[in-house]
């Protein structure tokens, strides 16, 4: 079960017996030779014998060790710049007779200089180029400080020599280093001029008693000679000498979310869709096949596997392999088995994952189309998920989302918002208060009064009693009618101001019980808020907890309280009625005495005396008329003063007081967007510091946005859209309000309010019946002035452009980017690559890069029908998917793609459709 190309250790540089020099020739050296590979692990190992191909050995050590791939290959010495340069040449293991003969009859009986001395024989470099050409070998030449290297050999004092030196590593494939710090200084220096070639450390071992492997060469290849080619095209991504490879680290580290194998398989015989057996490599899987063979099945039944939230499947859908009412995927199981040995089972239906524990991240081909068609909405919840995975431990404060941290960091923001709304409702109610009593309307009313009342008074002097002559009367009978006149007129005085008395200390008395209710309530409320605060400091390990002392001293409040209550009831013993014995207060008892007594007095007065009475009686009442019109008139001229002098005073204060509420709720807003601001620091910090292009680098950015759709909700629900008004209709309203907001400045408050109070005007002046367009004003106000139409947001960029200015296509690789170089969750990532989108093939093109660099930290499967994925990105394992439409099966072919059989799937899948690979065949057509 092949895995394709994975890392191995590999000696490139071993002698045998054969070789002139070698140290243990006894008959038993194979053997321990064999056994040195086998303890250090070796794969494949080169026999690099001086100047033969020892064909015999070779074959015998290959019975000993059946399972290590050895190579065939020879050491010589040319004469390139010094008389001791050693090349290496590394063969195809076939056909070992055949090749041992033609080095006998081409390199060592014509080609070599001083052949019959093992000392000083060597040979033309170029010819030693050509044998190897010729025989489908690579050419290894020592470098750095390795003894009889380059650059031992060959000094860079003389212009000659640097020239002999670019010759040699021209026809190069291979650089055998000496130590660590030559591969370090060819890095840096040499490979800037010449190119990046593969650099090797090997044993070059003479002695299998003493086999040192300096440091360990590991190879991530097939363990074959193609496997080696290869990977000779891929220095970088699939040559590490040193302890161990990080990918492998990686691996070993992080068992439990790299897939070791997949298998699927009917639960019956009859069931032949699917029974395959996959082992997965733990970099690039490329699933490629022909269209409609089976590519995405595999994808999603690993995302299934996997737990996937995202079930936007194309094959597993109830559209196709799930359809009623046969639902296929009940015949048919999934195993998922991961590399720490942990097995997942479940059948292909039903398809319910939410629940679980989401083990991979599956984006499937219409997730991808969804998303490259409305990013924002699409992405939302994975770009929260690293944001929050971008936070340090520490600043998460326990929370397991983003939303909960913000939530959390932001609930004493959102108090003190939901404080400043309810000051503002307060300061709308009274400014409605005072516009409606402003209003022209109201000032008409007022004058209207003010004229009836100056008819009343004109009518009234026209209305005086006549006056009446007065008769002799008895002089004591007069003075006490007079005197009861006054008593009575005095006693109505006293009732009518006892009853104004009454009405203030009414008043005050509902004010200081509401004060004193109020304080027990915050009282009780303050109480609460510590009890809550103090839970918590407990319930987090903090014993500590605050003490709550609250001084409220309402003695004094108390002690007027009751003096109005007694205030209270001494007026009401004076002018009401008593309950208890529905007797009459004092004043208005002496009051009906009084008149009782005038009453008795006058009937007995004779008819002039009677009717003069009458006269003074008919006096009294008409100058109270006046007086009292007289009063109506300085009322409602001081209603009127007020009206025009002191409302419009007033509402300047309560509009001033509503625009600094509003600039509070405004401010708060903003402090949230700070908070958020800090949180996305860490993402955008990472972000800044990729090594990418930063027209392709993402960007995101926090800050306000007027959501048009919530502020016509809030605005038009209050608005009667059958009236007059530039909120008529409802799609011209939406019309008017877009116009009147399309200048706003979302950052700046005073361009914001301003917008509002223009939106206010522009309502006012458009109506002929202002009160009418509304169906709650109040409502409308609140809303308006309150700013929950105006939200905090990321915006996502790549590089500088906005996301509605990308094509879908670019969307598709902001998603990706996000994906292969910003997640930190390190699952597999499986990705179905849209098909018959141009556009998505060529943003697939601009990933290559950063899919190398994604699969160097995570695994990646990848469904193509491009052939930069499978070919540009070296991929590691390629699986071909290919159906007997007839049998209705799906199988599954893989290896690495260097394996001759893949070789020959990629370019049937992918050559003449995708001209692209025409330019990279000559990996598999060398």
């Amino acid at each position: 079960m092949s895995r394709g190309s994975e890392w191995r250790k590999w000696d490139l540089h071993v002698h045998t017996a054969s070789s002139y020099d070698y140290k243990y020739k006894t008959d038993d050296c194979d053997e321990l030779l064999v056994n040195c590979w086998r303890e250090k692990e070796l794969a494949v190992v080169a026999i690099t014998d001086h100047f033969l191909i020892d064909a015999e050995r070779i074959k015998k050590l290959q019975l000993l060790a059946p399972e290590i791939t050895i190579l065939p290959g020879v050491e010589l010495r040319c004469d390139k710049g010094t008389s001791n340069l050693h090349v290496i040449l590394i063969f195809p293991n076939q056909d070992l007779d055949k090749l041992s003969n033609r080095f006998n009859v081409i390199m060592k009986d014509d080609k070599a200089k001083n052949k019959n001395n093992n000392d000083i024989i060597y040979w033309d470099y170029k010819d030693i180029v050509e044998f190897a050409r010729a025989n489908n070998g690579i050419v290894s030449v020592h470098a750095g400080k390795k003894d009889k290297g380059i650059d031992d050999g060959i000094t860079n004092s003389l212009e000659v020599n640097m020239a002999i030196k670019a010759e040699i590593a021209e026809f190069a494939d291979v650089f055998e280093m000496g130590k660590i710090k030559d591969i370090d200084n060819y890095n840096k220096f040499v490979f800037k001029t010449i190119g990046r070639k593969p650099m090797i450390i090997c044993s070059d071992n003479h002695d299998p008693r003493n086999y040192q492997v300096k440091e360990n060469l590991w190879i991530k290849a097939d363990a074959s000679f193609e496997g080696l080619l290869q990977a000779i095209k891929e220095p970088e991504l699939r040559f590490f000498v040193g302890d161990i490879p990080p990918k492998k680290k990686i691996v070993n580290d992080n068992s439990q979310k790299f897939i070791d194998s997949i298998k699927i398989k009917g639960i019956t015989s009859s069931d032949k869709w699917f029974d395959d057996e996959i082992p997965l490599n733990c970099d690039l899987v490329t699933i490629i096949g022909n269209k409609g063979n089976g590519k995405s099945a595999l994808a999603d039944i690993i995302g299934h596997a996997g737990n996937t939230h995202n079930n936007k499947f194309s094959f597993l859908s109830s559209e196709k392999f799930n359809q009623k009412p046969d639902y296929l995927g009940k015949n048919y199981g999934v195993v998922l088995k991961w590399k720490n040995g942990i097995e997942d089972e479940k059948l292909l239906f039903p398809i319910n994952n939410t629940s679980l524990v989401e083990k991979v991240k599956y984006l499937p081909q219409q997730y991808i189309e969804y998303v490259c068609n409305d990013l924002k909405d699409g992405f939302n919840n994975e770009i929260e998920r690293l944001i929050f995975d971008y936070l340090p431990q520490e600043e998460k404060l326990g929370m397991d989302s983003l939303i909960g941290l913000m939530d959390y960091l932001t609930i004493n923001v959102v108090k003190d918002i939901d404080s400043n709304l309810g000051k503002l409702k307060e300061i709308n109610a009274q400014i409605i208060e005072k516009e409606n009593k402003s209003s022209l309307g109201e000032k008409r009313i007022l004058n209207e009064k003010l004229n009836d009342y100056k008819k009343q008074l004109e009518q009234e002097a026209n209305n005086k009693p006549i006056d009446v002559v007065k008769p002799n009367i008895d002089t004591e009978v007069e003075e006490t009618l007079n005197m009861l006149n006054v008593q009575m007129e005095d006693l109505k005085k006293q009732i009518e101001i006892k009853k104004q008395d009454l009405e203030n200390l009414s008043k005050k008395q509902h004010l200081i019980e509401s004060t004193l209710e109020q304080i027990e309530k915050a009282e009780n409320s303050v109480e609460e808020l510590f009890n809550k605060l103090n839970n918590n400091l407990i319930s987090n390990g903090i014993k500590e907890i605050v003490a709550c002392k609250l001084d409220v001293n309402c003695e004094d409040l108390i002690s007027l309280k009751k003096q109005v209550e007694s205030g209270i009831n001494s007026i009401k013993l004076e002018i009401s009625t008593i309950e208890s014995d529905k007797k009459d207060g004092i004043l208005v008892l002496k009051l009906k005495e009084t008149q009782q007594r005038i009453t008795q007095i006058t009937s007995k007065l004779s008819l002039a005396e009677v009717n003069y009475q009458n006269y003074l009686q008919n006096l009294i009442k008409w100058r109270e008329k006046v007086a009292k019109v007289s009063e109506d008139v300085d009322k409602i001229r001081e209603e009127l003063r007020v009206l025009e002098e002191d409302i419009p005073a007033k509402l300047n204060e309560l509009y001033e007081s509503r625009k600094l509420v509003c600039k509070e709720i405004y401010l708060l807003k903003k402090s949230i967007i700070e908070k958020y601001a800090q949180k996305y620091s860490y993402i955008n910090n990472a972000i800044s510091e990729l090594d990418i292009k930063e027209s392709e680098k993402p960007k995101i950015e926090i800050n306000f946005y007027l959501d048009s759709n919530s502020m016509e909700r809030k605005l038009f629900n209050n608005i009667n859209q059958n009236i007059k008004s530039i909120f008529r209709g409802k799609e011209q309203a939406k019309e008017n309000l877009s116009l009147l907001v399309e200048t706003i400045k979302i950052d700046e408050f005073d361009s914001v309010f301003d917008s509002l109070k223009k939106i206010e005007n522009e309502l006012k002046n458009s109506s002929s019946d202002y009160d009418k367009v509304f169906l709650d004003k109040m409502e409308f106000f609140n809303n308006l002035y309150g700013l929950d139409y105006i939200k905090t947001n990321y915006q996502l960029k790549l590089g500088n452009k906005l996301l509605n200015k990308l094509s879908p296509g670019e969307r598709g690789l902001l998603l990706l980017v996000f994906y292969l170089l910003l997640d930190k969750e390190n699952c597999p990532l499986i990705i179905d690559q849209p098909e018959d989108n141009l556009d998505n093939q060529s943003i697939f093109d601009r990933l290559v890069e950063y899919i190398i660099r994604a699969k160097a930290q995570r695994q990646i499967i990848i469904v193509t029908h491009n052939p930069n994925i499978a070919v540009a990105c070296d991929s590691e394992q390629i699986i071909y998917s290919s159906m007997n439409k007839e049998e209705l099966q799906i199988k599954y072919t893989y290896n690495s793609m260097e394996a001759p059989e893949m070789r020959k799937y990629i370019v049937d899948v992918l050559e003449g459709t995708m001209p692209v690979f025409e330019k990279r065949s000559k990996k598999y057509t060398e």
